[in-house]
């Protein structure tokens, strides 16, 4: 039954990116992009924190694709000039970034999000705009703590490849999140090489599980209309595989 359930949703999510395909080639407010030889690619983010209809949600703009977010424009960011500029409440700062997936396709539905694929300058700096992330509240405190699930609003497919290891977190529920993207906002000298190694220096809550596996086919993750992710306290971003 659960063989099942699994197939079916693999075939819904495929059915989705592909009928988005389709809505492209009719529909000009539609489109798919796809992009390949992510592997350690950097990027950053800002996240424009706003009040959505059921609460806070962050708009995510996003360099890749435009450039390699040099360190030095990076570190000018004048917070307040981006916060007007994007009318937020709240600017956060999500970055460098470094992609541990091969290959992604993303659906820009600007019936959904009207900025869905728009590019801006921030001082220079261009972005674009991906999705939004809905924002939590919990115990009186904005912002998605560590080891807790948020949701990311977007259609994707996102590649593993099988030439790379695969770094996951394993929840005590038995459900199990892929890393998608490894960060240098709190350890700024953590690489790709470090990633195995990784259990060593993570202070796991009490039944959560680090472990690097090895995969014989490329693992695609497909979601439709929303992802779920996790973050360790080194801010590395995990998607939900089951």
């Amino acid at each position: 039954m659960r063989k099942s359930l699994k197939v079916l949703l693999a075939a819904l999510s495929i059915l989705s990116l592909s009928a988005a395909s389709a809505s492209a080639a009719t529909d000009p407010l539609v489109r798919v992009q796809s992009t390949k030889g992510m592997y350690n690619q950097r990027y950053c983010e800002y996240l424009g924190v706003k009040s959505g209809a059921n609460g806070l949600v962050a708009d995510v703009w996003n360099t890749y694709g435009l450039n390699k977010c040099p360190a030095k424009q990076w570190a000018a960011t004048d917070i307040a000039a981006v916060k007007e500029q994007l009318g937020a409440a709240v600017i956060k700062m999500n970055g460098p970034r470094y992609w541990i997936i091969e290959r992604a396709s993303i659906v820009f539905d600007k019936n959904v999000f009207p900025l869905a694929g728009d590019v801006q300058s921030f001082g220079g700096l261009r972005m674009r705009f991906l999705t939004t992330v809905d924002v939590p509240t919990i115990n009186g405190k904005i912002g998605i703590p560590a080891y807790y699930e948020a949701t990311v609003n977007r259609t994707t497919h996102f590649v593993f490849g099988r030439k790379h290891p695969v770094h996951e977190l394993i929840a005590p529920s038995g459900k199990v999140y892929a890393m998608q993207a490894y960060s240098q906002i709190v350890d700024k000298k953590l690489t790709e090489a470090k990633l195995t190694g990784l259990r060593k220096k993570l202070k796991l809550p009490a039944g959560w599980r680090y472990r690097t596996v090895r995969i014989k086919k490329d693992m695609t993750l497909k979601t439709v209309g929303a992802t779920i992710v996790v973050q360790d306290e080194l801010q590395n971003t995990y998607q939900l595989v089951r």
